[in-house]
């Protein structure tokens, strides 16, 4: 019914914001970026399943006799004049129906871009990676196990560090994780916390790829001065 989404829209966004805060006050500056990772993935997956438990005790109460004199009431009662009601429900229900389906034709349109880029520009096949070097001007990313960049922007050391920084969010499948944060903002659109959940999984993505690409850079100055040009 459209009472019981209600409820289980409001629970979820409930253990949506005590994950988001947990991490927040208590993870967010710590440098186990893997153990954050899973944490923030695991609140998602809670928030998602937990409120579809629910625990019900029945009590049996005896019933009291009543001495109660049934010729007092009236055999016929005075039908009240019909008021108009409004539906909160169905009305919150119609928001959240358009809500959905602006964010999904956002995302139709997004997965539908990237498609474009990846059909329309040749792949080189090195190991587990396929790279991409396109004619676009935009920043380097992968999706899953494909790298794109645009080779012109950057010099030969800048592109060597982009490249291991783009392998770690491949070899992690951080795609999966994007994609995961990107449907919970779809469903959860009407909750501020869930764009700052998705905002945070982002940020520790990258914060995992850099610690992982600098172990393999020898110059961490030039690393961290190709990220700020990126940026």
């Amino acid at each position: 019914t459209m009472e019981a989404l209600f409820i289980y829209a409001i629970k979820s966004s409930g253990l949506i914001l005590m994950f988001y805060f947990a991490y927040y006050f208590l993870l967010r500056k710590e440098t186990f970026f893997s153990g954050n990772r899973w944490f923030l993935l695991s609140g998602l997956l809670t928030s998602a399943l937990l409120p579809s438990f629910y625990y019900t005790k029945t009590i049996w109460v005896e019933p009291s006799p009543t001495n109660f004199d049934w010729s007092r009431i009236p055999a016929a009662v005075p039908l009240e004049k019909e008021t108009f009601e409004i539906d909160w429900y169905l009305i919150l229900a119609l928001a959240y129906t358009v809500g959905i389906l602006v964010f999904l034709l956002k995302f139709a349109f997004d997965f539908y871009s990237l498609k474009r880029v990846l059909k329309e520009n040749p792949i080189q096949r090195q190991a587990d990676f396929k790279f991409m070097d396109v004619a676009e001007n935009l920043a380097p990313f992968s999706y899953f196990n494909t790298i794109v960049y645009n080779s012109s922007l950057y010099s030969p050391t800048e592109l060597e560090n982009i490249l291991e920084h783009e392998k770690v969010h491949s070899e992690q499948n951080h795609t999966l994780d994007v994609l995961i944060s990107r449907i919970f903002c779809i469903l959860f659109w009407f909750n501020p916390i869930i764009w700052l959940y998705q905002k945070a999984i982002l940020q520790n993505l990258e914060f995992i790829a850099d610690s992982e690409a600098t172990k393999k850079i020898a110059d961490k100055k030039a690393y961290q001065y190709t990220l700020l040009k990126i940026t």
